[in-house]
Parts: C-alpha cells; structure tokens; sequence
C-alpha cells in the first residue's frame, strides 16, 4: 500500500512556499545567538534570508523580560532583513 505523505499547513506557511531555511527560534539564548548569527552574516553560513522563514510557538510561559528584550532586538533585526516571521500559540494564549 503506497504511502502519502500529509502535510499540515501552518498558518504563515504553505508548501508553494520557496523555502530553503526554517530557523525554530525559542527565545532561549541558543536559539537567540543562532538567529542573531546568521542574520548579521547570512552568506557566511550560507543562508538566504529571501528564502528563509523563522517560527516561533509562544507557550504564553516566557518571562516578560524575555519578551520586552525581543520587541526591543530580535524583531527589528527580523524586519530590517526582511525575513518572514511566524508565530504560533495555543488557542487563547
């Protein structure tokens, strides 16, 4: 019996999409260095920012620290590189 792949569609993504790089971005230190790294020189790690997209799930668990500190640094870097963000959360969160 042939299998067949099923793909759910993300809201802010779809499989027409042209995309080579999904960052998953959690906001933690990790994450946030990676996503600062490769935004501030892409082609050193071989990264299209056009064809790239970051997704994020708000658990509605972050500090608000956590949260004041990316409004300030990390979306402005995102937006100044034009690089597609989606953010996913629970229902009512």
């Amino acid at each position: 019996m042939p299998r067949t792949a099923h793909t759910l569609p993300l809201p802010g993504l779809s499989t027409t999409d042209d995309l080579d790089t999904v960052i998953n971005w959690g906001l933690g230190a990790d994450s946030t260095a990676y996503l600062a790294k490769m935004l501030t020189d892409p082609a050193a790690h071989g990264i299209d920012l056009e064809r790239t997209a970051v997704l994020h799930m708000a658990t509605g668990s972050e500090w608000p620290e956590t949260r004041l500190l990316v409004e300030e640094f990390m979306l402005p870097l995102l937006r100044e590189h034009g690089v597609r963000f989606v953010q996913l959360s629970r229902s009512g969160t």
